[in-house]
């Protein structure tokens, strides 16, 4: 959002400012022979500085590329990692497709994330099944590792060399490695909808959904437990102490 932001400050100022130039109350400047010489040839010089200037600032502003301004381990919310993903795809172009999936998943999470709220809210339970909460959060935890997985790998990535010499680089090595976090994610969100799908029938069978429910948070719980993510199991930890500490 910056660049449209920036373009619109330049375009407002430049109407603002150039009625000011020409007004008998500032320079009074006018294309008027009979206001002098010097005003009229100043004039002359002011209108085609403007019009140059309009097309320059406009130009460049539309072509400078934008700065990369967050911090990985400052990525604490959804919409934090949806925002670094997309500077990633403009700074790494090469890879827009994975990106691009990368922020669906990211959207789809948030919206699992808000149906367990709402479904464990509208039926009066979320004190009974506290542990559903805690397995959610650790889902959305893990989904968020690989997130930032992908951006460290994109971070390294030289996107100018690749595109200057394609065979220079093995891409495959960093699109296999995006695919392998995208995957992992993909398996969370779909065990996590299983268990929204167990949990969305507990007003009609009550007694006989708390066992799909447990198995479906088990499975899930199975997906957050699998080799892949065991580095990330004492960092899950200490970050949730912490959250307890404070």
């Amino acid at each position: 959002m910056r660049k449209p932001i920036k373009l619109i400050l330049f375009n407002v100022a430049f109407i603002c400012i150039t009625p000011l130039c020409f007004s008998d109350k500032f320079l009074g400047l006018g294309f008027n022979p009979s206001n002098g010489a010097f005003k009229f040839a100043l004039s002359i010089s002011l209108a085609v500085f403007g019009i140059f200037m309009f097309f320059f600032g406009n130009y460049m502003i539309i072509l400078s590329k934008d700065k990369i301004n967050y911090k990985v381990d400052k990525l604490e919310t959804i919409d934090d990692c949806i925002g670094a993903l997309w500077q990633c795809i403009r700074t790494d172009p090469s890879f827009k497709a994975e990106i691009t999936k990368a922020i669906e998943q990211l959207k789809v999470l948030q919206r699992r994330k808000d149906s367990l709220k709402a479904l464990l809210e509208q039926n009066g339970i979320t004190e009974s099944f506290k542990y559903l909460n805690q397995t959610a959060n650790k889902a959305e935890f893990f989904a968020f590792s690989n997130v930032k997985s992908i951006i460290n790998r994109l971070i390294v990535f030289d996107n100018k060399e690749y595109l200057s010499n394609p065979d220079s680089v093995d891409i495959s090595v960093h699109r296999d490695f995006i695919n392998e976090k995208l995957n992992s994610n993909q398996t969370i969100l779909k065990e996590y909808s299983d268990l929204l799908l167990a949990l969305s029938a507990i007003g009609d069978t009550h007694h006989m959904n708390i066992d799909e429910i447990r198995d479906m948070t088990e499975a899930l719980n199975k997906v957050l437990k699998r080799d892949e993510f065991k580095p990330l199991e004492s960092s899950y930890h200490e970050t949730q102490e912490q959250n307890n500490n404070q």
